[in-house]
């Protein structure tokens, strides 16, 4: 069994999907959250196979016979106001009838999570100018509990940081949840610092600095 980052295509949807469910709770598995499981993937993960404003990497399984098995992603762009734009007129729309915003009358019926991300797809959030003012760029990542720990959460982010300087940024950013601190000391182990911003718990990444120390390069 071997592993190596390789793009992504639409062809990995469901394997990015589930894996998003399976990491959606703050790191940890929402399976037993959502009678939709396919709703954090829809907000976090899939557009990105699908938008031409984002990139898109995922860490793949190969067994001794050559089949692949999807185990984790880094997906992102290197313009947040255009993947923004991308997203409001490509992918939103295309939701929003399936997804719609539940009726007050009947909000109680639905979890906290489900709630958010049917809220999410309604009115779909943008990232505070504070937080662009430090970089443009922005990703996502998520592993599978079994690989984490093995140095792919920096091989991944490694690629990534190679990603936004070709594309002429210096560096990106990721936002967390509050609760997630396995998350928050991965990123601030290998050198992502916080933005202040009074929306969410973000940290930003020197992307040359990042590449010129050789981490993720082994």
């Amino acid at each position: 069994m071997s592993l190596h980052i390789r793009e992504a295509t639409v062809a990995d949807e469901p394997a990015v999907s589930r894996i998003c469910l399976l990491t959606a709770d703050a790191g940890k598995s929402a399976e037993g959250l959502f009678k939709s499981p396919e709703l954090p993937g829809l907000v976090y993960a899939v557009p990105y196979l699908h938008l031409a404003a984002a990139w898109r990497f995922v860490l793949v399984e190969m067994d001794n016979e050559s089949n692949e098995k999807v185990v984790g992603y880094i997906l992102g762009s290197s313009d947040c106001r255009a993947f923004e734009a991308d997203a409001a007129e490509n992918w939103w729309p295309k939701l929003q009838p399936r997804y719609p915003r539940p009726p007050e009358s009947d909000r109680d019926q639905y979890t906290g999570a489900e709630l958010y991300y049917l809220d999410f797809i309604a009115k779909p959030h943008t990232t505070g100018q504070e937080v662009l003012d430090v970089y443009p760029a922005f990703l996502h990542i998520n592993i599978l509990p079994v690989h984490q720990g093995k140095g792919w959460g920096s091989k991944m982010i490694r690629r990534a940081a190679e990603q936004v300087l070709s594309d002429g940024k210096k560096g990106l950013w990721v936002g967390i949840d509050s609760r997630n601190d396995n998350g928050r000391k991965f990123y601030k182990a290998i050198g992502f610092e916080r933005i202040e911003s009074k929306e969410g718990e973000y940290y930003a990444l020197d992307a040359q600095k990042f590449v010129d120390s050789g981490r993720g390069s082994n």
